[in-house]
């Protein structure tokens, strides 16, 4: 049974954020870069890696942001498909391969590292910062308390996930990435999570608060890599539904479009409600999030949190019940629609 969700700094990320900081990525999309004042690590890294800023692999990476769709969960999503020695699984079975019309600049990058590595002496720098790195990881356990998260997707899912690994990787260099990622065995789930910033720059620690609202954003990207897979199965027996207009153009303005990612996150948003009420906490201010900033429309995820609280209370296999579960979403719309 996996007992605890393992908390670390990844090479694999660090190595990432190191080469999207030296590459355009930084001027390209300067929010996904970490910028803190008064940590020194970040100087510690410019000082060290700026030197191979010309190296083949750079300007290769650099080809890549500028001519594909490569950001957010995609560079991190391809640097957990790959191990320490940085050797491949093979593009076919990488997440957004698709996206990346299977180019060989990845291939390229992926092997134009390995020299990075070498004449950059990255093991080198990595493994003089494993103070830092525990240091932090100690901040992140204290700040957030993450104990009943398993104990409750056992309940959910009935399963005690006994050939499973929960991993946070704790990203120093650029922000959160990889939500919902699992390794191509299907069997490591990752949640890549990032310092918070205050309103001057500062950094100002890890997670939210101690919150179950707060907790249940890990709960929530460890899911996706259950839900995923399970929406992909039996997306053609899912009903059709319409979403409101006023709501769909506030998914799309927070990049859910399409039936698919939002079948997905509308059953893990009302997992995380289901948490919330687990925990004894208020999830109203959760639920008023979700309609007015993102689009998530508060009854259809009350519907659904009641339907997997029958699932959770019941002996019932998950997995059965999935088209179940998805169809209260059209159900739902499909009741608005009738009170008009």
């Amino acid at each position: 049974m996996a007992k605890d969700i393992n908390v670390k700094v990844d090479k694999r990320i660090e190595l990432l954020g190191v080469c999207l900081r030296l590459s355009c990525y930084k001027e390209k999309l300067p929010s996904l870069v970490i910028e803190l004042k008064n940590y020194p690590y970040l100087e510690e890294v410019e000082k060290w890696f700026t030197p191979f800023k010309e190296h083949k692999a750079i300007r290769t990476l650099n080809e890549i942001i500028k001519t594909l769709s490569f950001s957010y969960d995609a560079p991190v999503f391809l640097m957990l498909q790959v191990d320490d020695n940085l050797n491949f699984y093979g593009q076919d079975r990488y997440p957004f391969a698709t996206r990346l019309n299977k180019s060989p600049l990845v291939l390229k990058f992926l092997d134009e590292l390995k020299d990075f590595v070498k004449v950059s002496k990255f093991d080198k720098f990595f493994d003089s910062h494993k103070e830092f790195y525990n240091s932090e990881i100690d901040s992140f356990n204290k700040a957030l308390p993450l104990n009943d998260v398993l104990p409750f997707m056992r309940k959910l899912f009935h399963k005690d996930f006994a050939d499973r690994e929960f991993n946070i990787i704790l990203s120093l260099l650029s922000t959160s990435g990889g939500y919902g990622c699992s390794d191509i065995t299907g069997k490591k789930f990752y949640c890549v999570d990032s310092k918070r910033r205050d309103a001057q720059n500062n950094a100002s620690g890890w997670g939210y608060d101690s919150r179950a609202g707060a907790r249940s954003h890990y709960l929530h990207e460890f899911c996706h890599s259950i839900i995923n897979p399970l929406t992909d199965k039996y997306i053609k027996q899912i009903e059709n539904f319409e979403i409101p207009n006023a709501e769909k153009e506030r998914l799309a303005r927070n990049a859910y479009a399409g039936n698919v990612p939002i079948i997905n996150e509308f059953i893990i948003r009302a997992i995380q409600v289901c948490y919330i009420k687990d925990v004894n906490e208020d999830y109203s201010q959760f639920l008023s999030f979700n309609e007015e900033r993102i689009g998530y429309n508060k009854k259809v995820l009350l519907n659904l949190a009641e339907k997997l609280e029958e699932v959770k209370n019941s002996n019932s296999n998950f997995e059965d019940r999935f088209v179940e579960i998805a169809n209260v979403i059209p159900k739902t719309y499909a009741s608005l629609q009738k009170e008009k």
